[in-house]
């Protein structure tokens, strides 16, 4: 199987980002999205902050062999007043319409629906999304998340090792292999990411040493990052698995299509 986790960025680098999916839909089983925008308005294309509030449709026509289960957390986030009451901003997870699905869900790892105060980031609240694929009457469970960025150090806090100990509680109550991706907000070496690895996930940014998941395009979309309080902070985005998964292909392509990199995993049971 082949999965592709991607925060979007809401759809800024539209062409490249729909290039890139498109390209890789014929081979990819479960897609992993996070900051996706939705709106059913179909004319709402693009606010003049760059936000496509309408990216969950243009991906749903996209990727006409897929199913999609959408985890909304705030409604009209970064849009301007033309909007309202109109978009919602979440994670989603595309998989394949012959995948076996026997759960799927979604819950708050950070605050709730709709807390967002003002431009207080801290405030917002944040979605896992989960399924559970069957294959060989073997259960995959495949979770994403989009975690608290704050605050911007991208260090610990007990709001962010609170995260990781529901996603953990949530996974245990699963059977079988599982699958964590997506973009965590935090640094290599916190606590809250080591809690995955005490728990028996391997990590595959560390395990395949990658470097960057910010790439190229984020130092282009936000120079002034490099001399800012925390200067340029290469990891946001992780991948963990089971040892029940057997990797035979994890990479981070520099490919620049959001200010995220995509992490692309291929594996066998």
């Amino acid at each position: 199987m082949k999965l592709i986790s991607l925060n979007t960025f809401g759809g800024h680098v539209f062409e490249p980002m729909m290039k890139f999916v498109e390209t890789h839909a014929s081979t990819t089983d479960v897609f992993c999205f996070q900051e996706m925008v939705s709106t059913e308005d179909r004319e709402a294309i693009k606010t003049s902050n760059g936000w496509r509030v309408n990216l969950l449709q243009e991906l749903i026509d996209a990727l006409p062999e897929f199913e999609h289960h959408f985890a909304p957390m705030q409604q009209d986030f970064q849009t301007e007043p033309d909007y309202p009451n109109q978009s919602q901003f979440g994670v989603a997870i595309f998989y394949r319409k012959i995948l076996s699905i026997s759960d799927k869900g979604f819950f708050f790892i950070c605050n709730g629906p709709n807390t967002l105060i003002d431009k207080d980031w801290s405030t917002l609240g944040h979605t896992a999304a989960h399924i559970t694929v069957e294959i060989a009457q073997q259960p995959i469970t495949i979770l994403t998340l989009h975690g608290n960025s704050q605050p911007g150090d991208k260090l610990d806090s007990p709001l962010r090792i609170e995260q990781s100990r529901r996603i953990l509680e949530l996974l245990a109550r699963h059977e079988g292999a599982k699958i964590v991706t997506g973009d965590f907000n935090l640094l290599p070496g916190t606590k809250s990411i080591q809690l995955f690895e005490e728990a028996g996930f391997k990590n595959l940014i560390s395990d395949y040493d990658i470097k960057t998941t910010r790439g190229s395009m984020m130092r282009k979309l936000f120079p002034e990052y490099e001399h800012g309080e925390y200067g340029f902070q290469e990891f946001a985005d992780y991948t963990f698995v089971t040892p029940d998964i057997d990797v035979t292909q994890f990479s981070v392509p520099d490919e620049p299509i959001s200010d995220h990199l995509p992490m692309i995993l291929e594996f066998d049971l």
